[in-house]
This record gives C-alpha cells, structure tokens and sequence, in this order.
C-alpha cells in the first residue's frame, strides 16, 4: 500500500516537529484545512529550536519575542493513522523564502543523504525502539504491564490483545515490522522497524512511538520512551541500525576485511566508533541517559566496535545466512529515545562520508566483553569509555568540526544550548527526580 493509497479525503492531519529536545511537539490540521496550507504550512515561532524539555527556553541570540516560521507537511511522506486521521512530518522553512530554517533537523538530513548519494552512496536504515508499559492506577500509582522473565511467552500472552493491534496499526500506517516482542525489563516491549531511506526512516521512528503511544491509551496502558523509567528499570534504547551501498553493494560485505567489510565499510565502523564521545551528547541526550549507559548493561558502554559485541557502542552484525550481502550493517547501540531521529541518521551519514574522505586510524575489532580486559589491553587497543557527564559530552559535541560542517553551526549550537539549560537545571536532582520529569516528556 502506498502512501498515497494510505490516505483519504475527508482525513484529518496530525502534523509532528521533533525539536532540539527530542519531543515530539503536535498540531492537528481538519481535513477542509490541508489544501490550504499544503504549500505554505502553519506558522511556529522559531523560538521553539530552543525549546527544552521542561518546555522553558534556552537563552536565545537576539530574544524569544521575534521571528516565524512556516511547518509544511511532507505530503511524500504523508500516512494514514487512523480512520479519519492522517499522520505526516513537517519540513520547518523560512516564512519569506520557503526554504529550509538553519534549525530545521529533518531538512538537515534530507540535505546529508542527497549529498552522500552524489557521491554514489546509498544508504538503508532502521530503528528499533525498547518502551516500558504502565498500567495507571486510579490513586496515581504506576503498575508495570508485565513482570517478565524478559522474552517470555507469558508477558506476550498478558498483552497480545495490545500487541497484535499495534502490528497492525503499523501495518495500516506502511511501516513494515519485523520484530515485536517482551523485552528483558519489567513492562518493556520492544519494536524492531524494517530499514528504508534514512529520512524515511526518521519519519518511521516518529510515527511508529505516536502509534506506540496511541495503542497502548485505547488497551488502558500508557507507554514511556524515557531512557529510564524506574530507579531500578534497565533503560530504554533506541538502536540504529545502518547499510550502505555503493553501486548496488553493500559496503559492508563481500570485501576482504574484518568481518568480510570492504575498505568503505570498515573505515564507516571504525569511524562512527571513534566518535562516540563527541557524539553521545546527540545519540543519548538526556539528564537520565548517562544512567543507561553502564558497563554490563548490554547498551553498548564502550567506545569501540565488535562483531556481535553487544557491549560495544557499535556492534556490526554480519548478516544472516542467505541475506548476507544484503543484510549486513552496524548497530549504533548507545542511541535512546531521547534523541532526536533526524539528527541521529544525519550524523551517521555525515561520519561515515567524511571516514571515506579522510585517512583516519582504524581501530581494531573488539572480540571480547572489553570489561575482562586488563588496562593494558584496552589501551593497546583504543578502547575507551564514553563522556562521564552529560556536560563533558555536549563540550566535545560542540567543538567536533565535522558535525559542524555538516548539521549547520546554527542547528548544533542550538542542540547544545537547549541540553546544557536542561543539565543545568536537571542534572543535579537525584534519579528519582529525574525520572518524574522525563517519564512521560518520551
């Protein structure tokens, strides 16, 4: 089913801008409204590239006061939620001009893979999300959907009606699923997204949480994709999984070497590795992520990269037997729903085409939980942990050239303006405190 056969006459349109934050911001447009504003979008303050979580304002160059922009519906990407309700991403450009904002995450991205693509790259991409389920009690409490054990028939069989729904509201909405399934934390579920275009992929990660969301309301649950949602939760991912092709090619397969990577693929891996502590402040944001990120946790701690090293911020999976040439990618593992998609999958594209214009270091395969290693050991071979603070991350975020370049000073420094307010503010409070504020901002 296309998208445009998703679709219909008479639907109303819920219109979804992620900001710098990683909220998912909402305007619903009536059916007799759309063909009004198709080309020239409703209006958003440009205020809001330094909206916070808390929804107060990072301080902002020149004031709050002035300044409009126009969102614009993606009618490519335009999906059919519901019956009577359509769902679909907006590009944020300039009110005068129609052209792409310097903040506008999605256009960033849009621009990143056109670029890759002329220089004969092609890339596939997908998310898969971990969310934890509440039952809310009439007295306010929260009661977990499921106390396991993690994969189990049981914690299926308790929510198949819920589950089985958001299959098919997947479905309806042209998202194809791969994977739904109990996940190893009390109440956690997790959704795994079949690739597609980088964009297309963003806009699915968005998407697929409002009928995430959306379906758990109608079972009498509700859904969080906080990194952590309980003091004693294990945390909530949001891994990308990530291809590339070159003349129809995976470059991450059929080459001669590690792990059967030609040069482009092992210089991809290595580099998206390298980064990981200039980039976690994008990947994993929030004043609880760092909470997430513990050795021993399976949420990929370390920086370096493995073949199916699940302690390892990118583990690369070969592929499975027959899909091998197709199916083989890397897993940026340390990402979680506090991030902004858009964003994510422009950082990939922009690190991995700067590894191929570059000659950097590659770093060696880690076959080992890096935790068994000695001192020695990890230093011989690179291996390093990531940013202790968030405000560590966000410094050597903000000072990497080569997001810089690519995302826009504007966009980054902006990103950074809004998480430094909310570490400032938030990142002090004890876990618990945390937790309250952030549970159901994801």
């Amino acid at each position: 089913m296309s998208d445009h056969q998703a679709t219909g006459d008479g639907q109303s349109l819920l219109l979804n801008l992620v900001d710098n934050s990683g909220v998912t911001r909402a305007k619903l447009l009536p059916a007799s409204r759309i063909a009004a504003v198709s080309e020239r979008g409703v209006g958003l303050s440009t205020a809001f590239a330094y909206m916070c979580v808390d929804d107060h304002l990072a301080p902002i160059p020149g004031g709050v006061a002035v300044g409009d922009m126009r969102l614009v519906p993606a009618a490519d990407a335009r999906r059919m939620l519901a019956a009577g309700l359509d769902w679909a991403p907006v590009d944020q450009l300039d009110q005068e001009t129609l052209d792409p904002v310097p903040t506008c995450a999605r256009s960033a991205a849009k621009r990143l893979v056109a670029a890759a693509k002329d220089a004969g790259y092609v890339y596939r991409m997908a998310f898969e999300f971990e969310f934890t389920l509440y039952k809310e009690n009439a007295d306010g409490s929260l009661e977990l959907a499921h106390t396991g054990p993690g994969y189990g028939v049981g914690p299926f069989l308790r929510l198949e009606p819920m589950i089985r729904d958001l299959e098919q509201s997947l479905i309806i909405a042209g998202i194809e699923v791969e994977q739904i399934h109990p996940e190893y934390g009390n109440g956690q579920i997790e959704v795994s997204i079949a690739p597609a275009d980088p964009v297309r992929a963003a806009d699915n990660a968005v998407l697929c949480r409002v009928i995430v969301a959306r379906t758990a309301l109608a079972h009498g649950y509700r859904a969080s994709f906080a990194p952590i949602t309980s003091v004693e939760g294990i945390g909530n991912g949001a891994h990308l999984h990530a291809s590339a092709f070159k003349d129809g090619r995976n470059v991450f397969s059929g080459g001669d070497r590690e792990c059967g990577m030609t040069d482009d693929g092992l210089a991809m891996v290595s580099r998206l590795a390298q980064l990981l502590p200039d980039t976690i402040g994008l990947y994993a944001p929030s004043v609880l992520s760092n909470e997430r990120l513990r050795p021993g946790m399976w949420s990929g701690a370390w920086v370096c990269w493995g073949h199916e090293n699940r302690e390892a911020g990118v583990r690369f999976v070969q592929g499975t037997g027959g899909h091998g040439q197709s199916s083989a990618n890397c897993e940026v593992k340390v990402i979680d729903p506090a991030a902004n998609p858009y964003l994510v999958v422009a950082a990939v594209v922009a690190i991995t085409q700067d590894a191929l214009a570059h000659p950097y270091d590659i770093l060696p395969e880690i076959h080992v939980d890096p935790a068994v290693m000695t001192d020695d050991e990890r230093a011989r071979n690179k291996v390093g942990r990531l940013p202790g603070s968030l405000a560590d991350a966000l410094d050597l975020l903000e000072k990497n050239q080569t997001l810089r370049a690519a995302l826009g000073a504007e966009l980054l420094d902006s990103f950074v303006a809004v998480h430094r307010h909310e570490d400032e503010e938030h990142g002090s409070k004890d876990l618990e405190a945390r937790i309250d504020l952030l549970r159901w901002k994801y």
